[in-house]
């Protein structure tokens, strides 16, 4: 019988996975960067992207509902996501982020999904993100599993959320 590979597993995040996140969220970014804007990635990746990576358990801290998971694919982390409340009703999905090689297998929709129930299960009734125009599939994806867009943006300052440099931002919902 030939070995079969491990199927993926989403567990919390620990403080031991913080050398493959970095890399996951780094390699990503590069990834996404257009020609034009590589250095302003550059500097996302090293500032603010780094500094919440750094923070992330302050940041995704269960006493304030905030939850952060990887995704795994044996002793591989190829993804990751998180949730951060935004009020007393309503959470936001945040660095939901998977490995180009596992993308069309059906693992973003189960790591979406995980996040709506956990959501749910926090007494959360509304789900919000945000995700900018380079990436399109992102926004495929999000537009068909019931977000609406309810505001658009044009990012000029580089934040936590975004690389700025005139780069326009999408924001959704959905009631869960």
């Amino acid at each position: 019988m030939p070995d079969t590979p491990p199927p993926e597993s989403i567990r919390a995040y620990r403080q031991a996975d913080r050398e493959q996140v970095a890399a996951l969220w780094a390699r990503i970014n590069r990834e996404l960067a257009p020609a034009d804007l590589r250095e302003a990635f550059e500097q996302y990746i090293a500032g603010p992207l780094a500094d919440e990576l750094l923070r992330l358990h302050d940041v995704f801290a269960a006493g304030k509902r905030n939850v952060f998971w990887v995704v795994t694919l044996g002793d591989e982390i190829i993804g990751t996501f998180g949730i951060e409340a935004r009020g007393r009703d309503t959470t936001e999905l945040r660095r939901m982020y998977l490995d180009r090689r596992h993308r069309g297998k059906g693992l973003a929709q189960r790591m979406l999904e995980w996040a709506e129930s956990r959501a749910r299960a926090l007494g959360f009734s509304t789900m919000i993100l945000s995700t900018a125009e380079i990436q399109r599939a992102a926004l495929k994806f999000y537009r068909r599993n019931g977000y609406c867009l309810v505001n658009t943006e044009v990012a000029e300052t580089m934040s936590v959320r975004t690389v700025g440099s005139g780069l326009k931002r999408f924001h959704f919902e959905k009631p869960l």
